[in-house]
């Protein structure tokens, strides 16, 4: 960028188009601006936007009751960590106590069964019972067992302590943070309900940025990312993970997601931070921010024609570190003006103005 040093005022009885009168204005200053080339935008961090820190949901287990039941006991609270195998919530059950029911009618079934089998073989044997009697017996016995089997498997699916015939203990099934609790004493469950706890391992976290959807055209996955934590100037350095490939219906933005080691626990879920990307690849046809004005209706910069500012409506794209891409008005090496582009277009009157034609 260079600067001109061009004073610029129109005499004040100045009515024709196409013509700029350098002079002082009434307060005998001079109006100094600076120019710039328009070409492509070099590689560059993006400005900083919001963030959040999120728990890593790979890393993270939802647990809920596997029977239904009224909650008799909470014995966690969010935020606390806990150790795998650790008890959480402590349930009483009818439908447990079903289960227990259901498996000691499996055994005696059982038992009946074998001394069913044991009986009849011993007839066939003393050919007292023609062989298919044994055939059934044995198809009696089998059945039998896969019942107790049945019922046996049932309850060690369950995942939980016992703490009787109708109570149960849900347990931690791995270390880490509670970072969700969705349960109180007396509260009814069930495994239809949902999730009544989560427990996420905090080691690694995410850092999620809702951008908008002409914004993530120049990031990718692996693109350098710095996060800086509300309330710290200490930045983190870290790669992008994942763009998703859907908008968010709510936000209407791409949640873009990068990935941080935590190994001591300071980046903690739910933490707003900053962030910004690192663009390595040339972008569009951009000028300073400092270059575009607007009417309300119109965008528009001043280009430099013969010595001459004029203005020039263009369409911009949304600002991204200082530089606004261009999508129409202008071509690569016109000189337009950058800092002092305000106060020129405000010295300018309405009817001073001139206009290049559209490009």
């Amino acid at each position: 960028m260079r600067s001109l040093g061009l004073v610029l005022a129109l005499a004040a009885g100045c009515g024709h188009h196409g013509e700029a009168a350098p002079s002082e204005d009434q307060s005998g200053s001079a109006t100094v601006y600076e120019t710039t080339t328009v070409g492509a935008a070099p590689p560059h961090w993006t400005d900083e936007i919001p963030a959040r820190i999120v728990f890593d949901e790979t890393r993270t287990s939802r647990i809920g009751a596997p029977l239904g039941g009224r909650v008799s006991a909470v014995l966690v609270e969010l935020g606390q960590h806990v150790k795998q195998g650790a008890p959480l919530v402590t349930v009483t059950s009818g439908d447990l106590a079903d289960l227990y029911s259901a498996r000691d009618k499996a055994k005696v079934d059982l038992e009946a069964a074998q001394t069913n089998y044991t009986r009849v073989k011993e007839l066939v044997d003393a050919k007292a019972l023609p062989p298919k009697e044994l055939t059934t017996a044995t198809q009696d016995l089998r059945e039998a067992q896969v019942a107790l089997e049945t019922a046996n498997s049932k309850i060690g699916s369950l995942k939980v302590t016992s703490g009787g015939a109708t109570t149960f203990t849900i347990t931690a099934p791995r270390e880490g943070v509670v970072v969700e609790k969705n349960v109180a004493a007396g509260q009814q469950v069930s495994p239809d309900a949902g999730a009544v706890l989560a427990i996420a391992d905090l080691t690694a976290v995410w850092v999620v940025a809702d951008l908008l959807e002409d914004a993530v055209d120049d990031i990718r996955a692996g693109s350098k990312a710095e996060i800086t934590l509300e309330g710290s100037d200490k930045p983190h350095d870290g790669i992008v993970d994942q763009i998703a490939a859907i908008v968010d219906p709510d936000r209407h933005t791409v949640p873009v997601r990068v990935k941080l080691d935590n190994p001591e626990g300071t980046l903690r879920p739910n933490t707003l931070a900053r962030i910004r990307f690192f663009e390595d690849k040339t972008g569009p046809l951009s000028v300073p921010a400092d270059s575009l004005l607007t009417d309300g209706a119109t965008t528009y910069v001043y280009v430099i024609k013969n010595g001459v500012p004029r203005r020039q409506d263009v369409v911009a794209g949304p600002r991204n570190a200082k530089l606004v891409p261009i999508h129409s008005g202008l071509a690569a090496g016109d000189q337009v003006v950058a800092r002092g582009a305000v106060l020129l277009d405000n010295q300018l009157p309405p009817e001073d103005r001139p206009k290049e034609g559209p490009k």
